[in-house]
Protein backbone atom coordinates (compact mmCIF):
# COMPACT_ATOMS: atom_id res chain seq x y z
CA UNK A 1 0.00 0.00 0.00
CA UNK A 2 1.49 3.47 -0.97
CA UNK A 3 2.06 5.83 2.21
CA UNK A 4 -0.71 7.34 3.92
CA UNK A 5 -2.36 8.52 6.56
CA UNK A 6 -4.36 5.79 8.88
CA UNK A 7 -5.89 6.72 11.70
CA UNK A 8 -7.26 4.59 14.51
CA UNK A 9 -10.12 4.71 17.18
CA UNK A 10 -10.47 2.50 20.33
CA UNK A 11 -12.77 2.47 22.46
CA UNK A 12 -15.76 0.23 24.73
CA UNK A 13 -18.27 2.20 22.34
CA UNK A 14 -20.34 0.58 24.91
CA UNK A 15 -23.00 1.87 23.50
CA UNK A 16 -21.37 3.68 20.10
CA UNK A 17 -23.27 7.44 20.56
CA UNK A 18 -23.45 10.35 18.10
CA UNK A 19 -20.31 11.95 20.40
CA UNK A 20 -17.95 9.15 18.37
CA UNK A 21 -19.61 9.59 15.20
CA UNK A 22 -18.78 13.50 15.40
CA UNK A 23 -15.35 12.97 16.82
CA UNK A 24 -14.49 10.26 14.29
CA UNK A 25 -15.48 12.90 11.59
CA UNK A 26 -12.95 15.52 12.64
CA UNK A 27 -10.48 13.13 12.94
CA UNK A 28 -11.49 12.26 9.20
CA UNK A 29 -11.24 15.72 7.95
CA UNK A 30 -8.80 17.41 10.46
CA UNK A 31 -5.97 15.09 9.73
CA UNK A 32 -6.36 14.41 5.96
CA UNK A 33 -7.01 10.23 6.83
CA UNK A 34 -7.27 7.69 4.33
CA UNK A 35 -8.56 5.52 6.50
CA UNK A 36 -9.86 4.98 10.06
CA UNK A 37 -10.12 1.87 12.07
CA UNK A 38 -12.51 1.76 14.43
CA UNK A 39 -11.25 -0.20 16.77
CA UNK A 40 -14.12 -1.88 19.69
CA UNK A 41 -12.23 -3.31 22.68
CA UNK A 42 -12.59 -7.21 23.92
CA UNK A 43 -11.84 -5.89 27.84
CA UNK A 44 -10.22 -2.53 28.86
CA UNK A 45 -7.64 -3.02 30.98
CA UNK A 46 -8.85 0.48 32.64
CA UNK A 47 -12.12 0.17 32.76
CA UNK A 48 -15.28 -1.46 34.12
CA UNK A 49 -16.92 -4.45 32.95
CA UNK A 50 -18.55 -4.02 29.43
CA UNK A 51 -22.36 -4.28 29.13
CA UNK A 52 -22.97 -5.66 25.64
CA UNK A 53 -21.74 -8.62 24.00
CA UNK A 54 -19.05 -8.02 21.35
CA UNK A 55 -21.20 -8.72 18.46
CA UNK A 56 -24.00 -6.19 19.56
CA UNK A 57 -20.90 -3.89 19.53
CA UNK A 58 -19.76 -4.27 16.52
CA UNK A 59 -22.95 -4.20 14.53
CA UNK A 60 -23.89 -1.08 15.86
CA UNK A 61 -20.54 0.27 15.14
CA UNK A 62 -21.69 -0.87 11.58
CA UNK A 63 -25.16 1.43 11.74
CA UNK A 64 -23.25 4.51 12.96
CA UNK A 65 -20.99 4.10 10.27
CA UNK A 66 -22.37 2.75 7.49
CA UNK A 67 -22.52 6.66 5.87
CA UNK A 68 -19.22 7.19 6.71
CA UNK A 69 -16.55 6.90 3.82
CA UNK A 70 -13.25 5.69 4.96
CA UNK A 71 -14.09 3.87 7.84
CA UNK A 72 -13.09 0.47 9.05
CA UNK A 73 -14.83 -1.55 11.50
CA UNK A 74 -12.04 -3.77 12.61
CA UNK A 75 -11.87 -6.82 14.68
CA UNK A 76 -8.30 -7.03 16.10
CA UNK A 77 -8.84 -6.77 19.43
CA UNK A 78 -12.17 -8.87 19.13
CA UNK A 79 -10.15 -11.50 17.64
CA UNK A 80 -7.72 -11.40 20.84
CA UNK A 81 -10.16 -11.92 23.06
CA UNK A 82 -8.95 -10.98 27.32
CA UNK A 83 -7.66 -7.71 27.80
CA UNK A 84 -7.06 -5.26 25.00
CA UNK A 85 -3.46 -3.40 24.57
CA UNK A 86 -3.29 -0.52 22.67
CA UNK A 87 0.54 -1.59 22.09
CA UNK A 88 -0.49 -4.58 21.07
CA UNK A 89 -3.01 -3.04 18.28
CA UNK A 90 -0.75 -0.61 17.01
CA UNK A 91 2.04 -3.37 16.15
CA UNK A 92 -0.40 -5.14 13.89
CA UNK A 93 -1.47 -1.84 12.47
CA UNK A 94 2.15 -0.65 11.91
CA UNK A 95 2.69 -4.30 10.19
CA UNK A 96 -0.22 -3.84 8.01
CA UNK A 97 0.86 -0.58 7.14
CA UNK A 98 4.68 -0.26 7.66
CA UNK A 99 5.17 2.75 5.40
CA UNK A 100 1.99 4.62 6.49
CA UNK A 101 2.04 7.58 9.57
CA UNK A 102 -0.50 6.45 11.73
CA UNK A 103 -2.32 8.78 14.26
CA UNK A 104 -4.04 7.36 17.47
CA UNK A 105 -7.19 8.97 18.97
CA UNK A 106 -8.02 9.16 22.74
CA UNK A 107 -10.37 11.63 24.94
CA UNK A 108 -9.02 14.58 26.77
CA UNK A 109 -9.89 12.68 29.69
CA UNK A 110 -7.30 9.57 28.73
CA UNK A 111 -4.31 12.52 28.37
CA UNK A 112 -2.88 12.62 31.39
CA UNK A 113 -2.72 9.40 32.52
CA UNK A 114 -1.65 7.70 29.06
CA UNK A 115 2.05 7.33 30.87
CA UNK A 116 0.52 4.50 32.61
CA UNK A 117 -0.96 3.07 29.55
CA UNK A 118 1.25 -0.77 29.09
CA UNK A 119 4.56 0.63 26.79
CA UNK A 120 3.40 4.11 26.40
CA UNK A 121 6.73 4.71 25.18
CA UNK A 122 6.50 2.42 21.88
CA UNK A 123 3.10 3.44 21.36
CA UNK A 124 4.51 7.07 21.56
CA UNK A 125 7.51 5.84 18.70
CA UNK A 126 4.82 4.10 16.47
CA UNK A 127 2.27 6.65 15.96
CA UNK A 128 1.45 10.48 16.49
CA UNK A 129 -0.88 11.07 19.08
CA UNK A 130 -4.33 12.82 18.52
CA UNK A 131 -6.36 14.13 21.23
CA UNK A 132 -10.39 14.56 20.99
CA UNK A 133 -11.98 17.67 23.50
CA UNK A 134 -14.58 16.14 25.19
CA UNK A 135 -14.80 18.11 27.65
CA UNK A 136 -14.72 21.87 26.07
CA UNK A 137 -11.76 22.91 28.56
CA UNK A 138 -8.05 24.49 27.20
CA UNK A 139 -5.75 21.42 26.94
CA UNK A 140 -2.71 23.75 26.27
CA UNK A 141 -1.45 22.62 29.70
CA UNK A 142 -2.12 19.19 29.84
CA UNK A 143 -0.70 18.65 26.38
CA UNK A 144 2.28 20.71 27.80
CA UNK A 145 2.77 18.33 30.68
CA UNK A 146 2.75 15.60 28.01
CA UNK A 147 5.32 16.98 25.65
CA UNK A 148 7.23 17.35 29.30
CA UNK A 149 7.18 13.60 30.44
CA UNK A 150 7.33 12.16 27.36
CA UNK A 151 9.35 14.27 24.54
CA UNK A 152 6.22 13.83 22.46
CA UNK A 153 3.54 16.11 21.19
CA UNK A 154 0.27 15.43 21.51
CA UNK A 155 -2.04 16.80 18.27
CA UNK A 156 -5.20 18.39 19.07
CA UNK A 157 -8.32 18.18 17.17
CA UNK A 158 -10.56 21.02 16.80
CA UNK A 159 -13.29 19.10 16.87
CA UNK A 160 -16.74 20.36 18.45
CA UNK A 161 -17.32 19.17 21.92
CA UNK A 162 -20.15 17.31 22.45
CA UNK A 163 -20.46 16.07 26.09
CA UNK A 164 -21.59 12.53 25.68
CA UNK A 165 -20.53 9.52 27.25
CA UNK A 166 -21.49 5.43 26.57
CA UNK A 167 -22.06 5.73 30.89
CA UNK A 168 -23.96 8.81 30.74
CA UNK A 169 -26.69 6.78 28.63
CA UNK A 170 -26.48 3.78 29.85
CA UNK A 171 -27.74 5.38 33.61
CA UNK A 172 -30.13 7.82 31.46
CA UNK A 173 -31.44 5.72 28.19
CA UNK A 174 -32.03 8.95 26.02
CA UNK A 175 -31.82 7.86 23.10
CA UNK A 176 -31.09 11.31 21.54
CA UNK A 177 -27.54 10.11 22.24
CA UNK A 178 -27.37 7.77 19.83
CA UNK A 179 -27.31 7.32 15.65
CA UNK A 180 -31.54 6.77 15.26
CA UNK A 181 -29.66 3.00 13.51
CA UNK A 182 -28.22 2.50 17.26
CA UNK A 183 -31.03 2.77 19.21
CA UNK A 184 -33.88 0.89 16.98
CA UNK A 185 -30.80 -1.77 17.50
CA UNK A 186 -30.80 -1.29 21.03
CA UNK A 187 -34.15 -1.44 21.71
CA UNK A 188 -34.66 -4.19 19.39
CA UNK A 189 -32.38 -6.75 20.99
CA UNK A 190 -33.54 -5.61 25.01
CA UNK A 191 -29.58 -4.20 25.40
CA UNK A 192 -28.90 -1.72 28.41
CA UNK A 193 -31.93 -2.82 30.53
Amino acid sequence: MRRGRIGVFGGSFDPVHKGHVAVAKSFIEEVGLDLLYVVPTYVSPLKNALTAPPEDRINMLRLAFEDAGKVIISRIELKREGVSYTRDTVAELRAMHPHSRIYYLIGDDWLAGFTRWKDYGYILDNVRLTVANRSGRDLGREAAEFYRQTGKRALLLKNEVKIISSGGFRESRDFSLLPPAVSDYIKERGLYE
